[in-house]
């Protein structure tokens, strides 16, 4: 067992990958969660639907017993449809909800509740959105986002006093399969809006996650990184 043990869900897309890269070069053992039967990467892996609160208390019951207590959660699991307001379901909207809002929260309770037992503290970062305040035109992304920037500033002062951090990312534009889903006008758009005029690669969203894991980020509670370009 170790004392740095770190879980990244949505570990098989290339931003969870990158995440995972980064926090094992930083000396963490990670555990990858997703769906899939098998994860992409050379590091320990857990299949889990993180719309099941029964998979995911047994999932991290499980890393906990066979790895030691999870010091950091990044809660990098995401969705996104496309559908515009008037052809969302109430099926997409469960599922988006499901991932991107719901999994986060109780994947963080049910972390955080071991890591106050264990005691020594940790760190939670959650995956947002720029769109959390632009908006979207694919409403229930945009406030499933927005819920978890708020999420990240009310439960800093509940967890705070056990040592647990919690701080979120949100990106723009990155070069990934979900980014290459939003129609090339609207990415164009926000890209030429840019300071940077150019999407983010997946490893500086993992490296900004890693920043905020590490001890430099050790003040940093309750708060939202841009890591935009500037846009």
């Amino acid at each position: 067992m170790t004392n740095k043990v770190a879980v990244v869900t949505g570990s098989n897309g290339l931003t969870g990958q990158a995440i995972c890269k980064d926090l094992t070069t930083r000396g963490y053992t990670v555990v990858g969660m997703d769906i899939a039967d098998s994860g992409n990467g050379e590091y320990a892996y857990r299949k889990c639907d993180v719309t099941d609160y029964e998979q995911i208390t047994a999932s991290v019951a499980a890393i906990d017993a066979e790895y030691g207590t999870i010091r950091v959660l990044v809660n990098n699991a995401g969705v996104w449809h496309g559908k515009t307001f008037f052809d969302i379901a109430p099926s997409d909207y469960d599922f988006t909800y499901g991932v991107n809002t719901r999994a986060p929260f109780f994947l963080s309770q049910e972390v955080a509740k071991r890591l106050i037992k264990a005691g020594g503290g940790g760190v939670i970062v959650h995956l947002a959105s720029i769109v959390a305040t632009l908006g979207s035109g694919v409403t229930d992304y945009g406030g499933s986002k927005a819920a978890i920037v708020n999420l990240t500033r009310s439960l800093a002062k509940p967890l705070g006093p056990h040592g647990i951090r919690v701080a979120a990312v949100s990106p723009g534009t990155i070069n990934t399969a979900m980014g290459e889903k939003v129609p090339k006008e609207v990415r164009d758009r926000l890209i030429a809006s840019s300071g940077l005029q150019r999407a983010a690669e997946p490893e500086e969203i993992a490296s900004a996650v890693g920043f905020l894991v590490s001890d430099e980020a050790r003040y940093i509670t309750g708060a939202t990184r841009d890591v935009n370009g500037g846009l």
